[in-house]
């Protein structure tokens, strides 16, 4: 290794490894599976079409800065990154196909996001689409903590439908460090990460509120005290986004570093107890 290179900040013994899965939630789950909540059920469900468009705009930005990367235990954790996202989006993708089975306009949901994710592509540089990426991902990494250690975020939710997400909690806990330190690696500095920060975290919330208000009208549930309890879910004292507020602040320290915060007693909690969705044996390790 280069000796200019300093040491990968990460807790000792945290890998970022893509896992191969298996979950129950491919059987099928009800309509509205979060505890009967319609927007709660709603809300996650069009979450999960980003993921998609999103996380192949993830790849392809840190895929793009690979170059100026000297540090080798950085590359290899980008390539298992890479690796997480497709399952992810593998994994997802059959999420949305249980909930189009349900009636739920998944399709829309994935092009209104898909739109907005190649506009920034037509309009940014490699290291302006990376910027946007360690962005999004500070935002995921800060709602997987919330969903990781918070029980409410959860409580009332299928058990299988759960699975998914939190094992999605705990991959994008393990590699909110990747996309930053390649940003880094790449020249990015503060002024750059500063500004996009509040506009990709608006769109994001944006898109996310409008599909939620489509569906929830396709569904004609909109105007019901329970989208009222949804927007108190997201937004009131206790409200999943307030939450998220010291993440979002955090990220404004010159000395910023995503695993400044380590949470990764989480994932090892996660490892201990959850073997029983990861696939083994032949073709269990293909990408």
């Amino acid at each position: 290794m280069d000796s200019s290179v300093q040491p990968l900040k990460r807790p000792p013994g945290l890998e970022v490894l893509q896992r191969r899965m298996k979950f129950d939630f491919e059987d099928g789950f009800d309509r509205y599976w979060h505890g009967g909540s319609a927007f709660k059920s709603v809300f996650w469900a069009q979450l999960s079409t980003a993921f998609e468009p999103g996380e192949k705009f993830f790849i392809d930005s840190a895929r793009a800065l690979r170059g100026p990367i000297k540090d080798e235990a950085l590359l290899r954790e980008l390539s298992e990154f890479c690796k997480q996202e497709g399952q992810h989006t593998f994994q997802h993708l059959k999420f949305d196909a249980v909930n189009a089975a349900n009636g739920l306009d998944v399709r829309l949901c994935t092009e209104r996001y898909r739109k907005v994710l190649d506009r920034v592509r037509r309009r940014l540089d490699p290291l302006g689409m990376l910027c946007v990426t360690v962005a999004l991902e500070h935002f995921t990494a800060g709602l997987a903590e919330i969903y990781l250690t918070q029980p409410d975020v959860a409580e009332g939710a299928d058990p299988k439908v759960s699975a998914l997400w939190t094992w999605h909690a705990v991959e994008e806990s393990e590699h909110k460090g990747t996309c930053y330190d390649i940003y880094v690696a790449a020249g990015g500095g503060y002024a750059r990460r500063a500004v996009m920060m509040p506009l990709a975290w608006l769109v994001l919330l944006w898109v996310s509120l409008r599909n939620t208000y489509t569906l929830l009208r396709q569904d004609k549930r909109l105007l019901r005290w329970d989208t009222l309890r949804g927007l108190n879910y997201l937004f009131g004292v206790r409200g999943v986004f307030t939450r998220l507020l010291p993440t979002f602040l955090d990220f404004y320290r010159r000395d910023f570093h995503p695993w400044d915060h380590d949470n990764s007693a989480d994932i090892r909690k996660w490892q201990a107890h959850n073997a029983k969705y990861i696939r083994t044996g032949p073709g269990a390790a293909a990408a």
